[in-house]
């Protein structure tokens, strides 16, 4: 048995409304009874909502993975929805019955247990049922429970990290990053709780939590740094995020041209019409947009021709490994070559030594941000060993 949950299913409810959504469905139904052989006996059938179950019989062991591709295969293609692609993805949790397991609840529940852990993952989206899933779901379950109330505990916060000009090594701006400190379970990687968040619906509000403290506190600054706040791609394709930015701006009085909004390809990628779209209005307000982690997610030179970024961040993992790695050298060089070209600035993240920060000093990289000039610190840090001076009120 597959339990297919459909990936981002609710934001597209919520920005093209639930008739565009009822219509997808429609259309992935009908590929995903296309997709399936009733003449080995296998079924498909919506579950309700954003699920879809699906069922095959084993007769050798090449039996589930050939029937998971086809299934996969459903969701290559985009749906065309009032002329726009709209792209959708799954998550497949598998489970299996033998005569003399137990019966059809526990099927469920099992396959219910894997498609959640395929939900929770970045790496994978397909996952078998383990039985060691039922202490790492109490434990998912258990950090989603507290996550919940996080903001009105007040255990979330906001670091600060440095980011600088790198011919003269002084700040330009600072990247607000999430923390979790909880009473028991300590300090909660990000890792750990942002993809969680991004996936059970709940990074809406924490990120507009983000972007609303860090707008207000950059608005406190005697010196008009810049702020780089990150934005997952559930809120960029959330129906109106320039009118949440519009709103965070003029409520805090921070000026447009001092935020930044840090985007990741994949986030853009997913829907190229409405990034477009979105991206012209936040632009036309005045903020600036960086892509975050280039060379990391799709790298199409399309990206950056069809949409005019601000700034380019070089992932930290070509930093790390440039000093010994050709390959990693050449692309630095590329990616700076072809920021410059295009009139956008780069940045180069994860710069933690000084042999680093001489190569990208000589080939040119205009800014740089890592452990090597400073540690993200809490707010009252930076203020205490003046790195930011609070204006008088």
């Amino acid at each position: 048995m597959c339990i297919i949950d459909l990936d981002r299913f609710k934001a597209i409810n919520d920005d093209k409304g639930h008739l565009a959504g009822d219509e997808i469905l429609r259309v992935l139904g009908r590929r995903l009874r296309h997709s399936v052989d009733s003449k080995r006996g296998e079924f498909i059938a919506h579950a309700g909502s954003d699920k879809f179950f699906a069922f095959c019989f084993l007769s050798n062991h090449r039996t589930v993975p050939e029937f998971l591709t086809r299934l996969r295969r459903t969701f290559d293609k985009p749906v065309r929805l009032r002329g726009e692609s709209v792209t959708v993805g799954a998550n497949f949790g598998v489970a299996f019955w033998a005569h003399g397991a137990p019966g059809r609840d526990t099927l469920v529940m099992r396959a219910e247990l894997a498609m959640n852990c395929a939900r929770n993952s970045e790496q994978q989206n397909i996952c078998y049922y383990d039985p060691a899933m039922d202490k790492a779901l109490r434990h998912n379950l258990n950090i989603m429970d507290e996550l919940r109330h996080a903001v009105a505990r007040g255990q979330l916060s906001i670091c600060y990290q440095a980011q600088k000009r790198v011919k003269d090594k002084t700040i330009v701006g600072f990247e607000a990053l999430l923390r979790w400190e909880h009473p028991m379970l300590g300090a909660v990687s990000p890792t750990a709780f942002i993809p969680a968040a991004e996936k059970n619906g709940l990074i809406q509000e924490i990120g507009e939590w983000v972007l609303r403290s860090a707008c207000h506190t950059a608005s406190q600054w005697e010196e008009p740094y810049r702020i780089s706040v990150n934005v997952s791609a559930e809120q960029f394709h959330h129906h109106d995020l320039p009118g949440l930015v519009r709103d965070v701006l003029q409520t805090t009085g921070l000026a447009p041209a001092r935020l930044e909004l840090e985007l990741t390809e994949t986030a853009i990628f997913t829907d190229m019409a409405r990034a477009r779209t979105t991206l012209c209005e936040l632009k036309e307000m005045g903020v600036s947009i960086a892509v975050d982690d280039y060379g990391t997610g799709h790298s199409s030179l399309g990206l950056i021709r069809d949409i005019v970024f601000d700034r380019i961040k070089l992932d930290k993992l070509f930093v790390q490994n440039a000093l010994e790695n050709e390959t990693d050298k050449a692309i630095i060089r590329a990616v700076i070559f072809l920021g410059h070209s295009l009139q956008a600035s780069v940045l180069a993240e994860g710069v933690e030594t000084e042999e680093q920060f001489a190569f990208l000093e000589g080939e040119g990289c205009d800014e740089i941000q890592g452990f090597l000039l400073s540690q993200p610190l809490p707010h009252e840090h930076l203020v205490a060993s003046g790195k930011v001076r609070l204006r008088a009120v």
